[in-house]
């Protein structure tokens, strides 16, 4: 991990960026990216929304400035951490993301299982011009930073962090279990476990949430939640 830097954060939201030429580790929480329109304000040296997107009239649009596609993905930048954090792109950094998940799904391989190498630098866009944005490489060999059960749907963005499903087991003690996911378990010792886990949960829940992750001997932290219909 010391050859990487750590990203750059906002203070006041859940935003990353990186500065030119750096380059930091990151997993991909989902790759169906938020699509806004944007403008770059000169005065306020910032982007701002484009208010067609909400069917409303639009002063900047009528000032005459051009309208920035803004691509935001979602990501975890540190092992173990499952807030997600949002990284905006251009149309250009977007489409060289999406020919890489195409290319991984031709391959059978899920973009957010994997660890990415994220490189600020110069890239290529559509009509052949060197522009600044992301390149991304994916490091089989780096452990994921969040495990499957703890993520959203790759293909759904995750919109004001709103999930598809609920959790029928807290999602404190699944945390607690992901290390033994996949290991075989009987139902008292997984019922000790989540009590020493969660020492006021009363007997019956314990005994609950235990009989709910086990199949056929097995722990599956998958069961600790129920997908919306």
């Amino acid at each position: 991990m010391s050859d990487f830097s750590d990203w750059l954060q906002s203070g006041k939201s859940e935003r990353v960026w990186l500065s030119d030429s750096m380059t930091a580790l990151a997993q991909f929480a989902y790759i169906n990216p938020l699509h806004r329109l944007k403008h770059w304000d000169a005065k306020k040296h910032r982007r701002v929304d484009c208010w067609q997107q909400r069917e409303q009239k639009c002063y900047y649009c009528e000032a005459g400035l051009s309208q920035i596609h803004d691509y935001t993905y979602g990501m975890y930048i540190e092992k173990g951490n499952t807030e997600i954090k949002y990284l905006s792109t251009t149309l250009t950094t977007h489409t060289l993301f999406q020919r890489t998940f195409s290319q991984m799904f031709d391959k059978n391989e899920n973009p957010c299982d994997l660890i990415f190498a994220f490189e600020r630098t110069k890239i290529t866009s559509l009509k052949g011009a060197r522009v600044n944005g992301y390149s991304i490489k994916y490091t089989k060999d780096k452990e994921m930073f969040v495990p499957e059960v703890m993520r959203p749907s790759p293909l759904t963005p995750h919109q004001n962090k709103v999930r598809d499903f609920k959790w029928v087991v807290p999602e404190e003690i699944v945390l607690n279990l992901i290390d033994d996911d996949g290991k075989p378990f009987n139902l008292i010792d997984l019922f000790l476990k989540i009590k020493d886990i969660a020492p006021r949960l009363s007997e019956k829940k314990a005994k609950a949430y235990a009989i709910g992750l086990l199949e056929n001997g097995i722990i599956d932290v998958r069961k600790a939640k129920e997908y919306r219909q």
